[in-house]
């Protein structure tokens, strides 16, 4: 068997929305992100240094996408008369548990709903959120795994 090339990292994170213009404007006011690319398709938002949240609006992407010459994207995602609600999970990165304190209180202040709070064993914190599409967010600072 050969060796294959590892992984360095996850390059995108995908959420469905079910109204992607309340949901953009949500990431943008609450967690403050600016996208780079926002369609009625899609939003895409930068995150640190190599990774890209995605937000898609639902049944938008069920169906494959040919690029021509250039490729498929293969259609993923709910068909357009789904109801189901996700709850996907995502967390994103802070350095410090006070970072993590910080947007909690503005979390709080903004008027998104805190779902729970963990002090974990190796120092670390997380604040657990609601976006709009009740998605469970996470906030956390390094100290929750080996590697981070």
């Amino acid at each position: 068997m050969t060796s294959l090339p590892r992984f360095t990292h996850i390059l995108e994170l995908c959420l469905y929305a079910r109204s992607l213009p309340t949901s953009v404007a949500w990431y943008k006011d609450v967690l403050r992100l600016t996208p780079h690319l926002d369609t009625p398709r899609v939003a895409a938002f930068t995150l640190g240094d190599t990774a890209t949240l995605l937000l898609f609006q639902r049944g938008e992407t069920s169906a494959d996408v040919s690029l021509g010459d250039a490729g498929l994207i293969p259609g993923h995602g709910l068909p357009p008369s789904s109801d189901v609600t996700l709850k996907t999970h995502f967390a994103l990165a802070v350095e410090t548990p006070e970072e993590v304190a910080a947007w909690r209180d503005e979390l709080e202040r903004k008027g998104t709903k805190i779902l729970g709070e963990v002090s974990w064993p190796k120092g670390g914190k997380s604040v657990y959120f609601a976006d709009p599409d009740e998605h469970v967010g996470e906030i956390a600072s390094r100290g929750i795994w080996p590697n981070y």
